[in-house]
């Protein structure tokens, strides 16, 4: 059993403990008596544990469902590409006058997300070698095969304009959250993005690979897993590596470069991912205040004092 929960109940779209058992009771008459544990809340979904085994996972909206229909059809390919666990779900529930989008649930994975862990007692060489792992496996699948799958292709430019725009209308938040910290080389590196992608070659990434999409054991001081799977795209690189570069700056990406097998990590690539991982320190900001996650504040201003050196 993982220990990654936390004893709160969401507010999101009125969903209790109570009601997401009810709704599991309801769509899957065989895990009756059901129980229902918060455990965790982004801007997209809202998860309970059920009977201490399985995770459910519930929508925000209508896009997001389908983004977990596309999990649903995609992970089980995925699962072959990486050498660590990740959700495949077993448990996919429709629409009702209970819930009005469809959701999911997978087998509970162990660990707990590594954002809940300072950075410096975490085993460095243990965190690279499962991302390199990941990312060599994810980077080198055929990209005919990919497009078969129905893998979406994600335009990293036109990513990169939007994070700079939500980045620029957050920063402000950044201020009372740092300080003492150079704002105002932060603002000047934020406002200044780099060069086009020029062609570069899509790969299929995860597309969202911070520490809080990975899991730890922190009794066996293992990676046990990967998580969120929404944003799984063709796309560039630098998608993937961003999560390197927020989690732990150059000296990670080097660690996990040292054991890289694939060929995306081109310098264009590398800028664009510090680029993009100093964004998203400013957005974790913004949603670790909105939420009430002092972690997401923690880890985006160390982002940032990372990704701006």
């Amino acid at each position: 059993m993982s220990d990654n929960r936390e004893d709160e109940t969401s507010p999101a779209d009125g969903l209790t403990s109570d009601r997401a058992a009810a709704i599991a009771a309801a769509a899957f008459p065989a895990l009756t008596p059901v129980r229902a544990d918060y455990l965790g809340e982004g801007c997209d979904s809202v998860a309970f544990v059920v009977n201490d085994a399985l995770v459910f996972r519930f929508p925000k909206r209508d896009d997001v469902a389908e983004q977990l229909l596309r999990e649903v059809h995609l992970l089980p390919h995925v699962a072959r590409h990486v050498p660590l666990p990740i959700p495949v779900y077993s448990h996919v529930g429709q629409p009702s006058r209970l819930f009005p989008r469809p959701f999911g649930a997978y087998p509970m994975l162990a660990g707990t997300p590594a954002i809940h862990f300072e950075p410096a007692v975490l085993p460095r060489d243990t965190i690279a070698r499962a991302l390199a792992g990941i990312l060599s496996g994810l980077h080198a699948w055929d990209r005919d095969d990919a497009v078969q799958r129905l893998i979406p292709s994600t335009d990293v430019d036109a990513l990169i304009k939007e994070v700079r725009t939500d980045a620029l209308d957050d920063f402000d938040l950044v201020a009372g959250e740092a300080p003492g910290r150079p704002l105002e080389d932060w603002h000047a590196y934020i406002s200044d993005p780099p060069a086009a992608t020029d062609g570069a070659e899509p790969v299929v990434v995860h597309g969202d690979l911070a520490a809080e999409h990975v899991l730890f054991d922190g009794a066996t001081r293992t990676v046990t897993g990967v998580i969120d799977w929404s944003e799984i795209a063709l796309a560039d690189a630098a998608m993937d590596f961003a999560g390197v570069f927020h989690w732990g700056g150059q000296e990670l990406m080097n660690a996990v470069l040292q054991l890289y097998t694939g060929a995306a990590a081109t310098p264009g690539t590398l800028l664009r991912a510090r680029y993009l991982a100093a964004c998203r320190g400013v957005c974790d900001v913004g949603f670790g205040i909105d939420m009430k996650r002092p972690e997401y504040v923690r880890s985006g201003v160390r982002a940032l004092e990372l990704c701006t050196r």
